[in-house]
């Protein structure tokens, strides 16, 4: 039989909540890709072409950041502190009324267009991976942060 892990039980609504940088934003879901950059408006968006949260693989969240002292209006800013994620910090995704937490494990710059590099654990596991500009406001390259499932 499949393991069946059980996580916390949630009232909260689809939401990615990461205390450390305050963000608390609402987990978009699309149907497809073309569909992402509408989505942004209204929080953070689940890639549609990768694994729902809590499924093997790697669940991958898109949000935009902006520069600093760009004005608080809808998701522009939400991922602009990317940057401060260190290892082993928090980030928690609610999903279906379950809680999931994860820990930082790595921070990596990408070109754009640029695939993540596997690494050894990606292929085994429940990753999350945030993803957005970089620097914030311009669209040079891409922060990724990778961050893995705490099993309960």
């Amino acid at each position: 039989a499949p393991e069946t892990i059980e996580f916390e039980y949630s009232e909260k609504e689809n939401s990615l909540e990461i205390p450390k940088i305050e963000v608390l934003a609402p987990l978009i879901f699309v149907e497809d890709v073309e569909k992402v950059h509408k989505g942004l408006d209204s929080g953070v968006v689940h890639y549609p072409n990768s694994v729902l949260p809590g499924e093997k693989g790697q669940t991958i969240i898109l949000g935009h950041s902006a520069p600093p002292n760009w004005p608080d209006i809808k998701y522009d800013n939400v991922f602009s502190r990317l940057n401060e994620l260190e290892k082993d910090d928090e980030i928690f995704v609610y999903f279906g009324h379950q809680k999931y937490n994860y820990l930082v494990e790595r921070k990596i710059f990408l070109e754009k267009g640029e695939e993540i590099p596997e690494n050894n654990l990606t292929n085994s596991d429940n990753m999350l991976i945030l993803i957005s500009c970089w620097p914030p406001g311009k669209n040079i390259k891409r922060i990724a942060v990778e961050a893995m499932l705490i099993k309960n």
